[in-house]
């Protein structure tokens, strides 16, 4: 009968240890999701790029619509699909933002 008491105890213990570990880990996620806004955003961005109109020309920031490797992966498969150079992918900035421009035939 001890021994049950024993190891009831003890799981007990084993089991409020890991809601509070749990409950810590959650509070450390929401504070690092808080202090970095960009972290759960994210872009659908060959649709963005598909919805640019014709002649216009749109600027991505990296930490919203994604990295510029992407987006110019994006833009090839797009032009590559079209055949011919119908989207054109450039950066002032090294890459902190870029320009997409959807070119007229």
């Amino acid at each position: 009968m001890y021994i049950c008491i024993t190891i009831l105890r003890v799981l007990h213990c084993n089991s409020l240890s890991l809601t509070a570990k749990i409950r810590k880990f959650m509070q450390t996620t929401k504070k690092i999701t808080a202090q970095n806004q960009y972290l759960v955003r994210k872009v659908a961005l060959t649709d963005s790029i598909k919805n640019i109109p014709a002649g216009v020309t749109v600027t991505f920031d990296c930490r919203e619509a994604g990295p510029m490797s992407s987006a110019k992966s994006c833009v090839c498969r797009l032009n590559k699909s079209a055949g011919f150079e119908k989207y054109k992918i450039g950066t002032a900035d090294n890459g902190v933002t870029y320009s997409i421009t959807h070119n007229n035939k």
